[in-house]
This record gives C-alpha cells, structure tokens and sequence, in this order.
C-alpha cells in the first residue's frame, strides 16, 4: 500500500473521529472514550506513514500529547474543563509535532472562545436555567480539524 495513501487514510479517520466528537459533545455533552482512544493509538501508524517514526520524533510528540495532557488536566481539577476534553486534548496533540501542537492549543482557545459565546447566546435566548454548558469538544475537534487539514493540503510538511 502506498505510504501516502495510507497517511491520508488516517487522516481522513481522524477526521471522522472529531466529527463524531462534536456530534456527541453537543448532543450529549460527552466525548466517547472509544473515539478518543481511537484517535490516540492510530496516532503511532500515521507516524509510521509519514517516516517520522524515529526515536527523537517519537519522544517529541509523546512529550507534546503528556504535556498537553498534564497543562489541561489542571483545568479539570479546578472544575474548568471535563476529563473527555482533556483526554481528547492529548490524543489529538499526538498527532502533530510540538510547534504545530501550540499552535492548535491557540487555535482551540479561540475557537472555543467562539463556542462559549455562541451557546451562552443560545442559552440566553432560550431562557434557560442555571449554568451554561459549554461543550469544549467542538472548539478542540474542530482546531485538530484545522490542523490535520493544513497537514493534508501541504503533503505533511
């Protein structure tokens, strides 16, 4: 099999398992573990398909999925962040070398800005009661969309 064609394979899986996080994130307010288990051990073959599966560039990206890991899970123990957004974090920060990871830890930050305006509007709107729930998953699933898309359109570079 192609080794690219095999990279975009997994790209394209990616892709289906961050969709699959927004959907159940708004509906249900929950991030599947199997999806997100999914995305972080299919991380390890997308290094093998695009030849950055050496042991320095292994070590960074399993230092930029533990450090992103460890800088949110200290949100979810002051109550800011749900452990599925933390573990959806990690797995998706597996897939990109450590600048390209700050760069989506930025990208989600803004995004999920824009998400908790857009349902505190909806919230207010509809007079709902007590605190608004904000699903950060979409913010995080769709600036790995973001992310795994440059890496497509730039052929992995």
């Amino acid at each position: 099999m192609d080794q690219n064609f095999f990279a975009y394979a997994l790209l394209g899986g990616l892709a289906i398992g961050l969709l699959v996080s927004i959907y159940s994130d708004i509906r249900h307010r929950l991030i599947y573990n199997w999806v997100t288990a999914s995305i972080a051990l299919a991380a390890p073959l997308y290094w093998l398909a695009t030849g950055t599966f050496t042991w320095p560039e292994v070590g960074y990206y399993l230092g930029a999925g533990i450090a992103t890991f460890l800088f949110f899970a200290l949100f979810f123990y002051f109550g800011m962040m749900g452990g599925g957004d933390v573990k959806l974090f990690a797995a998706v920060a597996l897939w990109f070398p450590p600048l390209v990871v700050i760069k989506f830890v930025f990208n989600a930050s803004l995004l999920g800005a824009l998400v908790t305006i857009i349902f505190f509007i909806v919230h207010k709107i509809r007079k709902g009661s007590g605190h608004v729930r904000i699903p950060y998953g979409v913010a995080i699933s769709l600036a790995g969309l973001w992310c795994a898309g440059e890496r497509f359109f730039n052929h992995f570079r």
